[in-house]
């Protein structure tokens, strides 16, 4: 064997002496300052603890039973024990071995064991002694620790034995090299010029651009590991800023992705749904915090698993608060989206639960889209009006905030609708109204009404609620078409349920279309209408106030055809547009309808107590009822019974 082979052999056998004896300290070391930190978290937490129970106000069993049940819930002790002075056994929690289930190997635990130390203080009430308190901390928790540090040193061990052995290697041929070949020039040349050592060196060329090539690739391999850690860390970070109740992505989060959308360029469109739990308040009232929070979890369990079912839309589930949640919908959301959305919001309202006095959860919601040019604010913005009008309305659907456009712009998903909403114009039954029972009660009487809404019916079979394909038709401009179909099937559903009220509602937009007036006296005058006879008197069109402040000459329009017809006409959302209420006096009104929010705000706000006393009378003036449309608290209830309005019964049908 040479010297220089003997000499790297003597230099490696050290090196691998000095790294086996770093990782044998280093895990000696780590093993020794978890066994004190164990040692240390078992005595003060018996400290803690014996503390705890030794106050006069904790002297209670059920309570220092429920002390002792939360400390070892935390899941950091094997075992906390309470003995009486008599010996008796006063509590007793001891994690059974398949509770204590570590990543640490079986041989590794018994190579390197580490104590579960036990500390025992004495509890007392003032001078009397109570009993002894021994708790046992779990050393699982520092043996995985123990374990990974293990495995972390010993692989970087491993590593540098490695690099070492690849160094000496390289090392015995650049020897070999130099000493045969080299070492003569190199000797001779010290000294000289830079144009010389480069004419000398150039025989080595080809191993040094081995050598760079190989640090180059080094370089690369730890910019992508780097990038990898990288990743790996905004992964935690996203992990740490969840909800802690429902380990949804926070508002951060989703701010964070929304502004991503947006600033990818022009073209970036979608949709944002917000859902509110508008009775979160009370329930947190009406049940134990705990309680609440599983059923938020599980809840929202349930909505991930929806979204996961529908991984053709893509979405993305977030909370922003205690009671806001958002599904962020990028791209298209055509008729496919809407079902899942619809399906979204039959899943939440068939997990409401019930508050009690008849009254259940509620759910708020309210769907906007977005494209390049709007901002955060922008988009927030409209989800609070919409959530605001949702509230306000209390009819459970889903609320579409629309955003101005520029001329000729069209929303993602915008040319499926226009195929979908114009083959159903044009194909039987694919229309249908579906008919609600609405039961009101008032001092003098209960009265039972009728309201239709659209339903499209997909040859595949699935069916769209109005709430999710009318916004679409607005943006079309076909809502009139829709509203006028609402109609003709509003006649003959009269013309089968004899004595019934309907109420048939027109949209704001199909107001501002010039033909929508003709339209409706041509229906009112066709022959399915002419032989209800005076049943066509059961049939209500149901406006929005907003149309009263935006286009009144085109309502009292309307209002002049229907009353000809001997058909009704009624109001709704009034609270939201009380500039309505000066046109009120001159219309032929059946009803006005107001919210429920917005009458209990009445109580506590003069202010809104006078405007809506003066939406009452003046309703009652013109022989109006005036509806509530949403369940409201006791007292309010009482109030507004005594001024004459009309309110809801809970569970009617």
């Amino acid at each position: 064997m040479s010297l220089l082979k003997q000499l790297l052999l003597s230099v490696s056998i050290a090196i691998a002496g000095i790294l086996l004896g770093t990782l044998a300290f280093s895990i000696e070391a780590a093993r020794s300052y978890l066994t004190e930190q164990l040692q240390s978290q078992s005595e003060n937490a018996a400290s803690s603890l014996a503390l705890s129970l030794s106050q006069p106000g904790n002297q209670d069993p059920v309570t220092q039973e429920l002390l002792m049940a939360a400390l070892f819930d935390t899941g950091q002790f094997a075992g906390i024990r309470l003995v009486a002075p008599d010996e008796q056994v006063l509590f007793e929690r001891e994690r059974k071995p398949l509770e204590m289930q570590a990543r640490a190997p079986e041989w590794f635990r018994h190579m390197l064991p580490l104590p579960q130390p036990q500390a025992e203080r004495a509890i007392s009430d003032g001078w009397r002694q109570v009993g002894n308190l021994s708790v046992m901390v779990d050393n699982r928790f520092a043996m995985d620790a123990l374990w990974s540090s293990s495995i972390r040193m010993t692989g970087l061990i491993l590593v540098a034995g490695g690099a070492w052995a690849l160094f000496v290697g390289l090392l015995l041929r650049w020897f070999r090299r130099v000493l045969h070949e080299e070492i003569e020039a190199q000797v001779l040349r010290i000294g000289t010029s830079q144009s010389d050592v480069a004419d000398v060196g150039e025989s080595r060329v080809a191993e040094l651009t081995s050598v760079s090539h190989a640090i180059q690739h080094t370089h690369v391999r730890v910019q992508q590991a780097a990038q990898a850690q990288t990743q790996r860390i905004e992964h935690l970070e996203l992990e740490t800023n969840s909800d802690p109740v429902t380990q949804l992505p926070n508002r951060k989060y989703f701010v964070n992705e929304l502004q991503k959308l947006l600033l990818s360029g022009p073209q970036a469109q979608g949709h944002v749904l917000m859902v509110r739990q508008r009775d979160l308040q009370a329930m947190n009232t009406s049940y134990a915090r705990h309680e609440v929070d599983e059923w938020l979890k599980s809840v929202w369990q349930q909505v991930q698993q929806l979204l996961a079912d529908n991984a053709q839309v893509q979405a993305q589930l977030a909370r922003l608060n205690g009671s806001d949640f958002v599904v962020l919908l990028p791209g298209g959301l055509g008729p496919e989206g809407m079902h899942m959305v619809q399906q979204l919001r039959k899943l939440l309202q068939s997990q409401n639960l019930a508050l009690g006095a008849g009254q259940w959860t509620r759910w708020a919601f309210a769907l906007t889209a977005f494209i390049g040019t709007d901002t955060v604010g922008d988009v927030l913005s409209r989800l609070d009006r919409g959530l605001m009008q949702a509230e306000s309305a209390g009819h459970g659907d889903v609320e579409y905030a629309e955003a101005t456009r520029q001329p000729g712009h069209m929303v993602a998903g915008e040319r499926n609708w226009q195929q979908l909403l114009s083959m159903a114009l044009q194909t039987p039954q694919a229309l249908q109204i579906a008919v609600q029972p609405q039961t009101s009660t008032s001092l003098v009487g209960t009265d039972v009404r009728h309201e239709a809404s659209l339903e499209l019916h997909e040859p595949d079979g699935r069916v769209l609620g109005g709430a999710f394909f009318l916004p679409a038709a607005v943006r079309l401009g076909m809502s009139a078409d829709y509203d006028l179909q609402a109609l003709s099937l509003g006649l003959q559903w009269l013309g089968q349920h004899p004595g019934e009220t309907l109420v048939v509602r027109v949209s704001v937009p199909s107001l501002e279309q010039d033909d929508l007036v003709p339209q409706v006296r041509k229906l009112l005058q066709s022959p399915p209408a002419q032989a209800l006879g005076a049943g066509l008197e059961q049939l209500v069109l149901e406006l929005d106030a907003h149309a009263l402040e935006v286009n009144p000459a085109r309502v009292a329009e309307l209002c002049d055809e229907t009353a000809l017809a001997h058909v009704g006409v009624g109001l709704r959302r009034l609270d939201q547009s009380p500039k309505a209420l000066w046109h009120l006096p001159s219309l032929p009104l059946r009803y006005v309808k107001l919210g429920g929010y917005f009458a209990e705000q009445s109580l506590n706000n003069p202010g809104v107590r006078h405007l809506l006393e003066a939406m009452i009378s003046t309703a009652q003036e013109q022989a109006a009822r005036v509806y509530i449309t949403d369940a409201v608290a006791a007292d309010a209830a009482a109030w507004l019974r005594v001024k004459g309005a009309s309110l809801p019964i809970p569970g009617a049908a």
